[in-house]
């Protein structure tokens, strides 16, 4: 029996890694096995690469579908054990970030088009005022949070160009289903709306165990 695998995509600040805490929470409660994971995956040598000199757009790209590559056979693995695989991002960041930085779309798709396909995308859509403002209300060191922020605000437009990218994507892709979450709710709110999402899916895992 296969898993399920759950793909959660979005701009940098939307929620993701909160979300998927609470979703590995309530299927914990579920006694459902689960395993969670983030791209770039900084525990290969290839994801680390990313961080110690300034690729191009085009490199950078390369050695994001690399680290994923790399992480296949592993999520193949765990899909054929029957868990549930999350993903804190997936091929559709480089897709949606890379071509906001002038890598054409089609490129980006076939150097990934051999990665395994998710049966769900949760995509938590958010302005990039909301990701500010979220930094600046959070607890985080005040250098590092002041340095997120520049970041962010300095690349303001790539940003909203890979938002609308994001949104593209949902509604074109073919390879899953994919679904738009309003990420300016409340924490709750968006919470329960996944949780919707996801959880007749757990009904028709259970139901072939």
């Amino acid at each position: 029996m296969r898993g399920l695998f759950i793909v959660f995509e979005g701009i940098t600040g939307s929620g993701k890694k909160t979300h998927i805490q609470m979703l590995a929470g309530e299927l914990q409660k579920e006694k459902i096995e689960i395993t969670t994971i983030s791209f770039p995956n900084f525990e290969t040598e290839i994801a680390r690469l990313i961080k110690r000199l300034p690729f191009d757009p085009f490199t950078l790209s390369l050695l994001y579908a690399a680290d994923r590559t790399f992480y296949q056979e592993r999520i193949k693995a765990l899909l054929e054990r029957g868990q549930v695989v999350i993903a804190d991002r997936y091929c559709y960041s480089n897709f949606a970030y890379q071509s906001a930085r002038g890598v054409p779309l089609d490129w980006l798709v076939e150097i990934e088009k051999n990665v395994l396909k998710p049966d769900v995308v949760i995509l938590i859509d958010v302005p990039i005022e909301t990701t500010v403002n979220r930094f600046q209300q959070s607890n985080i060191e005040e250098f590092t949070k002041k340095e997120i922020i520049e970041k962010i605000q300095s690349q303001k437009e790539i940003l909203e160009k890979t938002r609308e990218n994001f949104l593209e994507i949902a509604k074109t892709s073919k390879d899953a289903r994919w679904f738009v979450i309003d990420g300016t709710k409340n924490i709750t709110e968006v919470h329960e709306e996944i949780w919707s999402i996801v959880k007749p899916e757990i009904e028709k895992l259970k139901s072939y165990s």
